[in-house]
C-alpha cells in the first residue's frame, strides 16, 4: 500500500512539471539557457523571466536568473531569485553558497553568516567550504570597519557622469581619462549594457568639475564591436595601455587583453598591440604601472591564481617588451576576487577584493608594510559601501577619484572624487580666554557675562562674544595676525584690553585631521572704584631725565586707550623711583616724569582734567630692602590709581551690587 501511495504521488508529480510547464515555457527556458551558456547573460535573463511567467520550473528558471545576475556583476539584484530557487528546491549547491554572498551585498550580514554556516554543514564543494569558512570570519570583524569613523569626503561628479556606466578614471596632465557606456548603440550580450569605450574628460575651468568628454579615435583605440577600458599613460604621455575585450558571444567574458598603443610623431594614437603577458581565454584587464615605471600590474582569471580573479605584475624583458608575469600570492590575493590593483606616487599599493573582509561586495584595501610582515587594511566604511567599489586613483597624497554603482549616483557605475581627510592635517586656531574681576584687595573672581569685542590689524571688528558663567569665551582666529581684545563688564568693572599675536604652529606637529590650537589669554577688569590701582610695564626714561622715549611712548598709549575706554573715570598717575640717591631728589625726577607722561597723554585728546601727575620718587617702594637691579626695577615702575568715577556710575554699580546680592539671598532660600 505504501509503495503505491509513493508511485502515486510521484505520478501526480511528475504530470503536474508536465502540465505545467507549457511548451512557451520550455521554448523560453531552452532559449535561455543557450545564451546563458555564450555568456549572453541579459538576453538569457529576458527568456527565463518570460519562461517564469509561463511556469518554468520555479527552482531551475530562478537559479538561471541568479546566476546571470551575479554573473553580469548585479549581486544585489540576484538575492531575490536565489530564494525563489532555495525556496523551490533547487539541487545545485552553488545557489546555497552564492545566496549568502548575495545577502552579504545587500548589507544583511546575520542572515549570510547563517547561510554560510549551512553551506559548510551541507556543501560538498571543497573551495566553496574554505570561502565559506573565510566569509564567515571576514562578517565577525565587519562591525569594526562599518563603524569605523568616516574620514573621507566624497562627491559625485555630477558634470562627468551620465546614466550609463562612468569608471576607471585616470588622470593625466589636465585631462581624466576614462571609461564609458555612453552613446553606444549595440548592447552588450552579457550585461545589457552599452559596449564600453575609452574617453578623455578634458576640464575647462570654469568651475571645479565642468569640461568636455571626447572619445578617444575610433578603429585604433576604441572598436565598434568590443569593451575598452581601464585606460593608463606612461609619464612621458606617449603610451596608452588598455584592455580590449570581444562582443561576448564567441567565448563570453573570459576573452578580454591587454592592448598598448603609441603616439605617433603627428600627435595621434597608433595601432594598438596584444602585450605578451595576455592569457588565451583568460579575462586580463586592470592594467597600473608602478610609480617608476618597471613594474606593470593587472588582474587575471588565468589558470594557477588562488582563486576567483588575482593580481599580477610583471617586468619588461631584454626586447623592451612587457614580459613574465607573477601571482602577488598571499596575503593579497585570496580564494575571492582581487582586481584593480593601484599604486599611488608616494609608493602606497591599493586594490579592490571581495576576499578579504569586505562591507559587501568589492571594497578598497591598503597594503601596508609593518617590519617584513605585510597587513592588508579595509579603507573603511567612509569609502567603502555594500556595492562595488574600483578603480581608486589618488591625484596627490589626499584627493582623489574612484568609481562605485552606489545608490544615488546618476546610473550605473559613477566616478566621485574624495578627500581621504585621515591624510589632512588641518590646524583651528582658538582664541581660549578667561575674564575675571579683581577686587582692591587684589582677589580675583570669574567674572561670568563680560562683554568681548576683537578687532584685527585693520581696525575691523571680527567677533563680539559674551563671556560664559565660568567668564570663559573662545573666537576662531587667523594665525600669523595681531588682534585687540576689549573686555568690558559694565557698570561695574574697568574696561581693559590686551594685544593678542597667534603664531602658527608647524605643519609636521599636527596630527592627521582637525587640529584645535588653542592660544590661552587671562583679562583681568578691576572693580571700578577709587583708589583701584594698576601698573604699566615698560615706561623707562633715559638716566636723570624726564624725555618720554619711543619705547614709554608705546606703553602710554595703553594709558590712553584706558582712558578712551573708561570715559567715566579719572585718574592719577604716578611715577615712582627706586631707593638710590636722595629721597628729595629722587621726589622731584619722578614728579617730572609722571608730569611728562601726563602731558603727553593730554596731547593725545584726553582731557586734563581727567588725569593728575604724581611724583612719588621713593616714597612707595614695592621691595623695601632691594639689592639686585632686578628688584630695583620693580620699584621704578609707573602706576595708574583711578581717583574718581562720575555719580551716575556709582549710582548704577551700587544697584547692580545690590540686585547681585539679592539674587543670591533668593537661590540659598531655594536651596534650602
Amino acid at each position: 500500500m505504501l509503495t503505491k501511495f509513493r508511485l502515486s504521488v510521484l505520478v501526480a508529480t511528475l504530470l503536474y512539471v508536465a502540465l505545467a510547464c507549457t511548451p512557451k515555457a520550455t521554448k523560453y527556458l531552452n532559449k535561455a539557457k543557450e545564451q546563458y551558456n555564450q555568456a549572453e547573460y541579459q538576453f538569457a535573463i529576458e527568456n527565463l523571466q518570460q519562461a517564469v511567467s509561463y511556469g518554468a520550473p520555479a527552482g531551475e528558471a530562478n537559479y538561471l536568473l541568479a546566476e546571470s545576475y551575479r554573473r553580469s556583476n548585479r549581486y544585489h539584484e540576484s538575492e531575490q531569485y536565489y530564494k525563489k530557487a532555495i525556496d523551490a528546491k533547487v539541487t545545485d549547491e552553488e545557489a546555497y553558497f552564492y545566496y549568502a554572498y548575495a545577502l552579504k551585498s545587500n548589507g544583511n550580514y546575520e542572515a549570510a553568516a547563517n547561510q554560510f554556516s549551512n553551506y559548510i554543514k551541507v556543501g560538498t564543494n571543497f573551495d566553496f567550504i574554505n570561502r565559506a569558512k573565510n566569509e564567515l570570519q571576514n562578517i565577525k570583524i565587519l562591525s569594526e570597519i562599518v563603524n569605523k569613523k568616516s574620514l573621507f569626503k566624497i562627491t559625485n561628479i555630477e558634470d562627468l557622469n551620465t546614466d550609463a556606466a562612468e569608471y576607471s578614471p585616470f588622470v593625466f596632465e589636465n585631462s581624466l581619462y576614462f571609461t564609458t557606456s555612453r552613446g553606444v548603440d549595440k548592447m552588450h550580450a552579457a550585461n545589457g549594457t552599452g559596449f564600453t569605450e575609452i574617453y578623455q574628460y578634458i576640464f575647462d575651468g570654469s568651475s571645479r568639475f565642468s569640461g568636455q568628454a571626447k572619445k578617444l579615435p575610433a578603429d585604433l583605440i576604441n572598436t565598434p564591436d568590443a569593451h575598452e577600458s581601464n585606460a593608463i599613460l606612461t609619464k612621458d604621455g606617449n603610451t596608452l595601455i588598455f584592455a580590449r575585450g570581444n562582443d561576448g558571444t564567441k567565448k563570453g567574458a573570459l576573452d578580454v587583453d591587454i592592448y598598448s598603443s603609441t603616439r605617433q610623431p603627428d600627435g595621434t594614437w597608433g595601432k594598438a598591440e596584444l602585450l605578451k603577458i595576455n592569457s588565451p581565454e583568460a579575462w586580463d584587464a586592470s592594467p597600473i604601472l608602478s610609480v617608476d615605471e618597471k613594474t606593470l600590474y593587472f588582474a587575471s582569471n588565468r589558470e594557477g591564481g588562488n582563486g576567483g580573479v588575482d593580481i599580477y605584475k610583471c617586468t619588461k624583458n631584454a626586447e623592451g617588451q612587457w614580459d613574465n608575469p607573477e601571482n602577488l600570492g598571499t596575503p593579497i590575493n585570496t580564494r575571492g576576487n582581487d582586481m584593480f590593483p593601484y599604486e599611488s606616487k608616494e609608493g602606497k599599493f591599493y586594490f579592490s577584493s571581495d576576499g578579504h573582509p569586505s562591507i559587501g561586495a568589492l571594497d578598497f584595501f591598503e597594503v601596508k608594510k609593518e617590519g617584513n610582515n605585510i597587513k592588508i587594511e579595509n579603507m573603511g566604511s567612509g569609502i567603502n559601501t555594500s556595492y562595488d567599489e574600483l578603480t581608486l586613483f589618488y591625484t596627490d597624497s589626499i584627493n582623489g577619484y574612484f568609481a562605485s554603482n552606489r545608490p544615488g549616483g546618476k546610473g550605473d557605475d559613477d566616478i566621485y572624487e574624495f578627500v581621504d581627510e585621515s591624510k589632512v592635517r588641518v590646524a583651528h586656531y582658538v582664541l581660549d580666554g578667561t575674564v575675571f574681576g579683581e577686587g582692591k584687595d587684589k582677589k580675583q573672581f570669574l567674572l561670568p557675562g563680560s562683554h568681548i569685542i576683537i578687532i584685527d590689524e585693520k581696525g575691523d571688528t571680527v567677533q563680539v562674544i559674551t563671556a560664559d558663567e565660568n567668564g570663559q569665551f573662545k573666537a576662531n582666529l587667523q594665525p600669523e595676525t595681531k588682534y585687540t581684545v576689549i573686555a568690558s563688564k559694565q557698570p561695574g568693572h574697568l574696561t581693559e584690553e590686551i594685544e593678542v599675536f597667534i603664531p602658527k604652529v608647524n605643519y609636521k606637529d599636527l596630527k592627521p585631521g582637525d587640529n584645535e590650537i588653542l592660544h590661552h589669554v587671562k583679562i583681568v577688569l578691576p572693580v571700578k572704584e577709587k583708589d583701584v590701582e594698576f601698573a604699566i610695564d615698560n615706561i623707562y626714561y633715559d638716566y636723570d631725565k624726564w624725555d618720554i622715549r619711543p619705547d614709554a611712548a608705546i606703553e602710554l598709549f595703553k594709558v590712553v586707550e584706558f582712558m578712551k575706554l573708561n570715559t567715566d573715570v579719572a585718574i592719577e598717575l604716578g611715577s615712582h623711583t627706586d631707593a638710590r640717591g636722595s629721597a628729595t631728589y629722587n621726589r622731584s625726577l619722578a614728579q617730572k616724569r609722571a608730569q611728562s607722561a601726563v602731558n603727553f597723554i593730554v596731547s593725545k585728546g584726553i582731557d586734563k582734567n581727567r588725569i593728575i601727575a604724581k611724583g612719588y620718587g621713593e616714597d612707595k617702594l614695592v621691595v623695601l630692602d632691594a639689592k639686585t637691579e632686578e628688584e630695583h626695577q620693580k620699584n621704578r615702575r609707573t602706576t595708574v590709581r583711578v581717583t574718581g568715577v562720575d555719580k551716575e556710575t556709582i549710582r548704577l554699580i551700587n544697584e547692580g551690587e545690590q540686585r547681585e546680592k539679592e539674587l543670591l539671598e533668593k537661590q540659598k532660600e531655594q536651596t534650602k
